[in-house]
């Protein structure tokens, strides 16, 4: 493991241990047994650090859409359906599994504009992958139309309903599939 993973793996578990927040990048040093310079040769500054750890756990999260495997037997209204439920499940998930680690990933990836629309361009090159889709507009427009099944500013409103007021919306969203082959 080379210094930067193990800098990574210990800010993870100080992160889990004393939350967001409380995590300074000395007790980051004192728990690998490095200086807290010698931290800088990897990472600029905190902020470089936490990005990284927010969007490794992130990824890894979301292993199941990087990349998603589609099932040929199933049609593309099918695929993006089940697109978007791995998606949502996952997220809902990590909000359960990992409070922590969530909140890490909503207050600090959502407050970075530039990171919001790195995690946007992952979402919309995995769905175009998947589904067949061209037009970057329209998967941008689907993927808002699902927000409230993925996005962190809902988490608060998953309940045991959730994937019941999915599949109600799917309902709306599905004829349009139907009636094309490709967007």
């Amino acid at each position: 493991m080379t210094t930067k993973e193990k800098i990574l793996e210990k800010a993870q578990e100080l992160l889990l241990e004393k939350g967001y927040g409380n995590v300074s990048l000395t007790d980051i040093a004192a728990a690998v047994n490095i200086s807290q310079p010698a931290l800088y040769k990897h990472f600029k500054n905190k902020a470089d650090l936490w990005e990284l750890l927010a969007f490794n756990w992130l990824d890894a999260m979301l292993a199941d859409l990087f990349p998603y495997n589609v099932d040929p037997k199933k049609s593309q209204s099918e695929t993006i359906h089940d697109w978007f439920w791995t998606l949502a499940s996952a997220k809902h998930a990590a909000y359960k599994a990992e409070p922590v680690m969530f909140k890490l990933y909503t207050e600090y990836l959502s407050t970075k504009p530039e990171l919001v629309e790195r995690h946007m361009n992952d979402l919309i090159d995995s769905l175009g992958a998947v589904s067949g889709m061209t037009d970057r507009q329209d998967k941008r427009c689907l993927i808002g139309l699902f927000s409230r099944f993925h996005h962190p500013m809902f988490a608060d409103f998953w309940d045991e309903n959730t994937q019941d007021d999915f599949e109600r919306t799917w309902k709306f969203v599905e004829p349009y599939f139907k009636a094309k082959t490709i967007l």
